[in-house]
């Protein structure tokens, strides 16, 4: 038996975005003939998506990069000694910095690794990253989840083999009736949904400032915000600044969900204020649940908010525009319609989880 070793660096709280794509993933190696290995830092939480993994065959090892770097250094020695791969493909910072060297000193050649956040110019990465860049380039491959990290890093390392490849993700199907009947929503609410870990990056409290507006002139009655997604050590800062801005009628904060697709069925208009982001896995999920989308001018989002295509955009930081941009959809129902309708051709031209799950085989050369 060949194996592949996916080495993720990363907790897996929920059955989300990335989960589901390496079910795809690991599934289409093990048509090739191939099994696949994901360590991650902590045991997945969710039990339906590490079933899922093993219905592939696939087999999930715990050892965290993060914590406790030296013991997972010995560990992921002697995790190549027993399976031998013939490609080991890491994601995230801490993993791929340890994973990486030691694959290539232990012989093997196919190596990837995996940018999933914004490239900093190269001036303002610590000389050491740098240096480690330099040198990994030499030995390794690299995929960029968006145009805009691909670019960026190409000006970076121009003698890097970097390519851009969108993970994708499975269309969102669903009734809106019937998902807000589980979710117990009002049928009559015009629903806004963001799903979003509760950290400063994601810009929630820009989002929160937006809809306070929308309040104060009177826009929001009979809408309501939902923020879906992990609790994490800014969430107590943005239940003070709703209490402080007065929405706390107009704003849920959900916490951990699998129930994601459901959400997105039930939404009428999705929102992604990020200050940074690499790309969004939850936006392409509502690009292909037909949602009209609102997002914020940086990262990779414009490449799937698409401006007066199927979505809006609003530059960083302006709760004033992201308040318009958000008011202007909830207030024309023929606009919603078309850019939903406009999301889900953009999703099937080009963040289907088949297409990403194709393109990162054909970059393994498998």
């Amino acid at each position: 038996m060949k194996y592949v070793v996916h080495v993720m660096g990363m907790p897996s709280s929920k059955y989300g975005g990335i989960e589901r794509f390496n079910v795809a993933l690991s599934h289409a190696l093990m048509e090739k003939g191939l099994k696949s290995v994901f360590v991650y830092e902590s045991y997945p939480e969710s039990e339906a998506f590490v079933e899922d993994l093993q219905k592939n065959h696939a087999e999930v090892v715990v050892s965290d990069s993060r914590w406790h770097p030296l013991r997972f250094c010995k560990d992921y020695i002697q995790l190549l000694k027993k399976y031998r791969p013939i490609i080991v493909h890491a994601h995230f910072t801490k993993a791929r910095f340890y994973a990486i060297p030691i694959a290539r000193f232990r012989g093997i050649r196919n190596l990837f690794f995996t940018i999933h956040s914004t490239m900093l110019p190269k001036k303002e990465i610590k000389p050491f990253t740098r240096l480690w860049y330099s040198w990994t380039n030499k030995m390794s491959k690299v995929i960029a989840v968006s145009d805009d990290i691909c670019a960026v890093y190409k000006t970076n390392w121009p003698n890097a083999e970097v390519r851009r490849i969108y993970l994708g993700v499975e269309q969102v199907h669903g009734d809106k009736n019937e998902s807000r009947g589980k979710l117990g929503i009002p049928q009559s609410q015009m629903m806004l949904l963001t799903v979003s870990n509760f950290n400063h990056i994601k810009g929630l409290d820009v989002l929160c400032k937006a809809i306070g507006l929308l309040q104060d002139r009177g826009e929001m009655d009979g809408t309501c915000l939902y923020i879906v997604g992990q609790p994490e050590s800014d969430r107590e800062a943005l239940g003070k600044l709703i209490d402080t801005l007065g929405i706390q009628e107009q704003v849920r904060m959900i916490g951990i969900s699998n129930d994601v697709p459901c959400f997105l069925t039930a939404a009428d208009i999705y929102i992604q204020s990020s200050r940074n982001e690499g790309i969004g896995l939850a936006l392409m999920e509502a690009a292909s649940a037909g949602l009209p989308l609102v997002g914020t001018k940086v990262g990779g989002i414009p490449e799937i908010v698409r401006n007066d295509f199927n979505g809006l955009l609003a530059p960083l930081e302006d709760e004033e525009a992201l308040a318009k941009a958000i008011g202007l959809l909830m207030h024309d129902e023929d606009l919603r319609k078309r850019y939903g309708e406009c999301s889900r051709k953009v999703y099937r031209d080009e963040f289907s989880v088949s297409v990403g799950v194709e393109q990162t085989l054909d970059y393994y050369g498998i």
